[in-house]
């Protein structure tokens, strides 16, 4: 007797797959019943929706029958207008021909998957590859997407096409807003690190989770390979921070690490093959850095370019990978990694030490400055921007101290040596006050450069106080044009308003030339800065002497008197000589200036900006209110943001095609561990009344410039006393953070004919701030060394071909360096292609005017706006626009952009490797 051979295992189907065969078999085979049973061959599962939604607005009814009484229950049934489905896996046979007879084509429909599949994708028959692969068919009917497999334009279906898409379906890439054609390795190690993810791999059938996983390994190939193995020995969650710890122990020869690599091992099931981990392990660097390097979200933000979590994840895995570098006992030998918190705290504390021998010997900067750029190289400097900053912060106070400092020769040389160089030292003082929450030799570090510093500073505000007493009680006298509050408004407005131009006056009550620095450097991404004084001098950044005392109801009243006086805001408009200052001149303080609920500006500031008024001036409080209440954050500095409604209000003025000054009444110190002086006559947390003399930390002043009684006073010029209760911050002494106003002056970039006087300036660092530190090949000697057979460190791709990673990458030859600027400016205009160049242009342009608009750029790091570059060239400002032109027609060979113009033609921007190539291709491949 022939045995009968048992009928093959029915197939558990998905809505998508079913609905697919149903319109199917009722397009194909139509019998003139509008409504048949039909009996399909199926695991008698149904956990969907039973009604099942077809083409043409059809309709079918889904039940599972797991007998053939079931069946019967259902044909006996009282049915609806729609398709009944029957799932079922009894064989025909033992249904018998009483049902057979009452059913779709008198027969049980078998669920052929290749057939159904191939029909799905669009195409005709699926490719031999695709056929051998046995678990597929099953597995692509399953996962089928609601929609349905995507339509493709080939009559073949191959394998790689469909196991692709599968694989996008499997690891979830739908749910990421990604398609199969990014599946990729970055994809399958982002995957791993979803909650669950590879928890669902493995529920898969068995034959359909080996079968995608030997395929995902033949085509990512070693990090593939290292991967599954992880997910086989039940490790795959850990795939990413193994993955950064393996490239931490793979890249050194310490004896731990040796040792932890054999744990590590047993974590890939005993993998035993050092090229697949370090494949690998440059994988998830790179996953990690880029997740690190995602734009932020922010509430609200639902922009589909975003990527919300990322950061969220990275720290995650970077958690995970320190707990495994414990668990691994590798803690020690993970300090050289460039993505590990462990290699990010053994930098910042490379820096800490580099700063103390900074501070001890100035020889060593060079060493501090190599530890900086090493701990820039990290990949965490990113994301932990305030220590970053905080340690920049420090280096450059290291270098100020290592710079010769002279006392100032007078108020004037004071006033103009705070704006351009000690407000940045305050800057920078003001971070490193801010301090570090972790590492104690970085604590360490910042304390005693600060009180370093401090203690320079200190010398500089007495030898300032001195000069200033002098100047009081002799008056301005000729002390080199200095400015003073109450002739801001003769000497810089009255020449504007005489000339017709629209001026807006915004005064930042308390701002100090540190608050300036940065304020400046924002705005500057939009504004052109000019010097309104400079005549036919250089231009520079303006200092204004505040009165005396440095409070706001002296300077402030002098500013809008323009004369020494002394008031309130109701004086201030009282003394406002709004005949002078043109039509329409007006003063918005705090109250009036703020619009009411959903209006940031008042209705009427708004519309005194947007007419044509000369002058209307705003007094914006929030640098003063923070010195009596504080600030929320822990964070120092000034951003835009910071300050009100400024924001809003420079926009209108933009709009307005007015000029924009800011400036202050008066600076401030900040609170730093200070010392109350207890005094009975003080009239202000920083100056007192009373007839006795002067002590320690003290200046007598009295003359001309003093509006107090007697026109004399006694101030504080050390800004560590005080004679009041503490607060965030002071003003009315006479230190030189306190008497200096900086003066800030904006135009349009698209400004070509600025008034009479003024020039561009670019609001250039000290020396000691922008000072070049070591290339970045440039290793600190705690770096290990080089393997025998180092890994490839490319950053190519992951995807790029199937052997990705699997050659180690070839060391590149050490470049020749590159030509400094004044080098490179020379050796360009000598080639005969310049010379060609230059000679082309229809309006001959002075090679001395190119020579010089190359060298501002390249001091600029390539970018200037357009205004600026003609001034530094000495070109006339009018012609900024036609002069950039004619640079790039000289520049600007074969149409290649060496020199853009963007943001609508206002800045000018240099592509310094594309310059050299063009001119100087010899240079450009040393």
């Amino acid at each position: 007797m022939t045995q009968a051979t048992a009928p093959a295992k029915a197939l558990r189907i998905n809505p998508a797959a079913l609905g697919q065969k149903v319109a199917q078999q009722l397009d194909r085979h139509r019998n003139g019943e509008a409504y048949p049973v039909m009996l399909i061959r199926a695991e008698p599962t149904w956990t969907h929706d039973p009604v099942l939604l077809l083409p043409q607005a059809r309709r079918a009814r889904v039940v599972p029958c797991v007998s053939p009484l079931a069946v019967w229950e259902q044909l006996a049934a009282e049915r609806g207008e729609e398709t009944l489905v029957l799932l079922t896996d009894v064989p025909e046979s033992d249904l018998g021909p009483g049902v057979l007879s009452r059913v779709f084509r008198q027969r049980v429909i078998t669920v052929e998957p290749w057939d159904l599949v191939v029909d799905a994708f669009g195409a005709q028959l699926p490719d031999t590859a695709l056929e051998h692969e046995s678990w597929a068919g099953e597995a692509l009917l399953d996962a089928m997407p609601p929609g349905g497999w995507p339509k493709l334009t080939t009559a073949v279906l191959t394998r790689d096409v469909a196991l692709r898409h599968l694989a996008s379906v499997r690891l979830g890439l739908d749910r990421r807003g990604e398609d199969p054609d990014d599946l990729d390795v970055p994809a399958l190690l982002r995957w791993t690190g979803e909650p669950g993810a590879v928890e669902a791999y493995g529920l898969l059938r068995p034959a359909e989770r080996d079968g995608l996983g030997r395929w995902l390994v033949d085509r990512f190939r070693r990090p593939a390979k290292a991967l599954f193995a992880l997910i086989e020995a039940g490790h795959g969650a850990d795939a990413l921070p193994l993955g950064l710890v393996c490239d931490a122990l793979w890249t050194t020869d310490a004896a731990e690490a040796v040792r932890a690599r054999g744990r590590v091992d047993q974590y890939f099931g005993n993998l035993d093959d050092d090229a697949t981990i370090w494949s690998f392990a440059d994988a998830a660097v790179q996953v990690v850095t880029a997740m690190l390097a995602a734009p932020r979200v922010r509430p609200g933000d639902d922009r589909r370019d975003r990527e919300p979590g990322a950061h969220r994840r990275a720290a995650a895995v970077l958690d995970r990978a320190e707990e495994l570098l414990v668990q691994f006992g590798a803690v020690g030998s993970a300090g050289h990694s460039p993505i590990l918190r462990t290699g990010f705290a053994r930098r910042l504390g490379a820096a800490a030490e580099a700063l103390l021998a900074g501070l001890r010997d100035g020889s060593s900067v060079a060493a501090l400055d190599t530890a900086v750029e090493d701990l820039l190289g990290h990949r965490l400097a990113d994301v932990e921007v305030e220590r970053v900053r905080r340690v920049r912060m420090a280096q450059r106070l290291v270098r100020w101290l290592g710079t010769p400092v002279e006392p100032p020769a007078s108020v004037a040389d004071g006033v103009d040596r705070q704006i351009a160089d000690w407000g940045w030292v305050d800057r920078a003082l003001g971070h490193v006050w801010a301090g570090e929450d972790v590492d104690p030799g970085l604590q360490s570090a910042f304390g005693q450069v600060h009180e370093r510093v401090r203690q320079r500073r200190r010398e500089l505000d007495r030898a300032f106080a001195a000069r200033l007493a002098g100047w009081a009680t002799a008056g301005p006298g000729n002390d080199g044009g200095l400015l003073t509050v109450e002739n801001v408004l003769p000497r810089v407005v009255e020449p504007l308003i005489r000339a017709d131009g629209p001026v807006l006056l915004v005064v930042l009550d308390g701002m100090s030339a540190a608050v300036a620095v940065e304020l400046a450097e924002e705005l500057s991404q939009h504004w052109v800065e000019y010097d309104p004084l400079a005549g036919s001098g250089p231009a520079r950044r303006r200092g204004v002497v505040a009165a005396l005392p440095t409070l706001t109801a002296v300077s402030r009243t002098s500013l809008f008197a323009g004369a020494l006086r002394t008031g309130t805001q109701a004086t201030e408009n009282q003394f406002f000589d709004q005949g002078r200052w043109g039509r329409g001149a007006r003063i918005f303080h705090k109250g009036p200036a703020r619009g009411a609920a959903g209006e940031v500006l008042a209705r009427d500031l708004a519309d005194a900006v947007a007419d044509q008024r000369h002058l209307v001036a705003v007094v914006i409080n929030t640098v003063d209110d923070s010195l009596a209440h504080g600030r929320e954050g822990d964070e120092p500095g000034w951003q835009l943001g910071d300050l009100g409604y400024l924001r809003s209000l420079l926009d209108l003025a933009r709009s307005a095609g007015r000029a924009v000054l800011v400036t202050s009444d008066h600076g401030h110190v900040l609170e730093r561990d200070g010392t109350y002086v207890r005094v009975s006559d003080a009239a202000s947390a920083r100056h007192r009344t009373g007839p006795g003399p002067a002590g320690e930390g003290e200046v007598e002043l009295s003359g001309p410039r003093v509006v107090a009684p007697d026109n004399r006073i006694v101030a504080l010029w050390d800004p560590s006393l005080r004679y009041r209760p503490s607060r965030a911050g002071y003003h009315g002494g006479a230190a030189l953070a306190e008497v200096t106003i900086p003066l800030l002056a904006f135009l349009l970039p698209n400004v070509t004919d600025p008034p009479t006087g003024w020039a561009a300036v670019q609001g250039r660092e000290p020396d000691w701030w922008t000072a070049a530190a070591p290339p970045a090949a440039a290793t600190p000697s705690t770096a290990p060394a080089p393997r025998s057979a180092p890994k490839s460190r490319r950053k190519a791709a992951v995807d790029a071909g199937p052997a990705l990673f699997d050659v180690p990458e070839t060391p590149a030859p050490v470049a020749a360096p590159a030509p400094e600027p004044e080098d490179l400016v020379s050796a360009l205009v000598d080639t005969e292609l310049f010379r060609a160049q230059h000679s082309l242009t229809p309006r001959r342009v002075e090679v001395g005017k190119v020579e010089r608009a190359l060298r501002a750029l390249l001091d600029a790091k390539g970018v200037l706006p357009a205004a600026v570059l003609a001034e530094r060239a000495g070109e006339v400002s009018a012609r900024a626009g036609g002069f950039a032109n004619m640079l790039q027609r000289i520049l600007n060979v074969d149409n290649y952009p060496v020199l853009s113009l963007i943001d609508n033609g206002r800045t000018v921007r240099l592509d310094v490797t594309l310059l050299r190539e063009q001119f100087l291709p010899a240079k450009a491949s040393s």
